[in-house]
């Protein structure tokens, strides 16, 4: 092959690799990660987009500082009502945690095994609190948690592109929503305020 051509040849074959590794082709952007299943065995599986690992990672979090702050609640709450709503909280986050859990694998997010900074202070603000103020901060902790939740759950409903863990959002989504009008009617209610000094 003259050498004129041979270069030819070499540029155009630079190019249909630099096409196949383009953006525009989506075998490109489909990464794979190892996984190990609950049995012990490895599967190879896609790894997930960033909306999905970040759809994970937070409501995770949400997962585990309501459980953590619910079982402070009930250590510390004097308050009959408030202690109700801190178990129910520990059941229902509980359960949305474990399906969670498997549904991230199979999507291929590694989900965060502790909590993030922010939400290990809300947890030492609990903790340290003193027993007129306890009440009201968990229900204001609660109720902007459920929020930040509701509106996780909902995008993620709406926009997300695991099907599994869409379908999932769509379900929990009414459940996190009848949480927060209960934490929102335990603030209008006298629940919060049995601990506070009568003049």
């Amino acid at each position: 092959m003259p050498h004129h051509l041979r270069l030819t040849f070499l540029a155009a074959t630079a190019a249909l690799a630099f096409a196949a590794c383009s953006p525009e082709n989506p075998a490109s952007e489909a990464t794979t990660t190892p996984v190990t299943t609950p049995d012990g065995s490895t599967t190879i599986v896609a790894e997930a987009d960033g909306a999905t690992k970040n759809y994970v990672e937070k409501a995770t979090i949400g997962d585990m500082f309501e459980i953590e702050a619910s079982k402070i609640a009930l250590d510390r709450s004097k308050v009959q009502p408030v202690k109700d709503f801190a178990q129910m909280m520990i059941d229902a986050h509980t359960a949305t945690s474990r399906e969670m859990s498997g549904l991230a694998t199979a999507a291929g997010v590694m989900a965060p095994s502790a909590l993030d900074n922010d939400h290990t202070a809300k947890l030492e603000e609990l903790r340290t609190a003193s027993l007129q103020d306890f009440d009201d901060k968990y229900i204001d902790q609660q109720t902007a948690a459920h929020s930040a939740a509701l509106d996780l759950y909902k995008d993620y409903a709406n926009n997300g592109k695991d099907a599994a863990l869409q379908a999932f959002a769509a379900k929990v989504a009414p459940t996190i929503d009848s949480h927060l009008l209960a934490v929102k009617a335990l603030d209008k209610s006298p629940a919060d305020d049995v601990t506070k000094p009568t003049n």
